[in-house]
């Protein structure tokens, strides 16, 4: 890293959090995508102190990750948590909130769920499900937003899409980038892992179909997907959507 003295500065000071902007952005999501739910501003939390001062309540019940998210796309709650929070193993490893065992990396638990053929294969597709607890930093708490209540830069934004709104968001990202997303889906973890880790650690769109956990803990409909995008990216593929607008007159 940068070698760190009073006389010396780097960069420009960090501009303040566009709130104003943001919002007109998830106008123009719910406008041209016809979203049906609120953005979700997910926000990692490292220390005590910035989860102390961190702008939402902190919830008073347990929960999996995937029904917090669900509750601040559809009912529009807000929260922030800790690990005693939470109620699902996978998203306490996915988001380091927890270490994890050696039955969840042999592949073990994955096995016992009888999706995978063999517990070698259930192993291959744990080593592939990204995950911040194999990182050295563990994660406080996290904090569970609606976007456009959300008064500090977030880290991921989640979009609980349909099949055409999927591809939409897609174009939208195109349009500007010039490549095609790669897309990290395995419907395993599909709201802690592919939603939310993946697009947090590669800086890319990426697009699920969920998992059959989330989809039986938030009673999804079958036409749910969702997509996360860095916060970086919002206002990009914001643009991008404007623009690949499609006329069918």
């Amino acid at each position: 890293m940068p070698f760190k003295h009073k006389n010396i500065e780097y960069g420009l000071p960090h501009e303040q959090y566009p709130q104003e902007e943001i919002n007109r952005c998830i106008d123009i999501w719910k406008e041209v995508l016809l979203l049906q739910s609120e953005p979700v501003a997910i926000t990692l939390l490292f220390t005590k102190e910035d989860y102390e001062a961190y702008p939402a309540k902190e919830t008073t019940v347990s929960m999996p990750y995937c029904v917090m998210v669900k509750q601040a796309a559809v009912k529009e709650k807000g929260i922030k948590s800790r690990q005693p929070h939470h109620r699902c193993d996978g998203a306490t490893t996915a988001l380091a909130l927890d270490p994890s065992t050696e039955k969840i990396e042999s592949g073990h638990e994955y096995f016992s769920y009888k999706l995978y053929s063999s517990n070698a294969a259930a192993r291959r597709m744990r080593e592939q499900v990204k995950s911040l607890h194999r990182m050295p930093v563990k994660t406080y708490g996290v904090a569970v937003v609606p976007l456009k209540d959300c008064s500090r830069t977030p880290d991921v934004v989640i979009v609980m899409t349909n099949a055409w709104q999927s591809m939409r968001i897609v174009q939208g990202y195109e349009y500007h980038m010039g490549k095609k997303p790669v897309i990290d889906m395995g419907a395993m973890q599909g709201m802690c892992s592919e939603l939310t880790v993946s697009p947090y650690l590669t800086g890319e769109l990426n697009i699920s179909v969920l998992c059959p956990s989330t989809r039986m803990l938030c009673r999804w409909s079958e036409n749910d997907m969702g997509a996360g995008l860095p916060y970086e990216l919002f206002q990009t593929v914001t643009s991008g959507i404007v623009a690949t607008k499609p006329n069918y007159e």
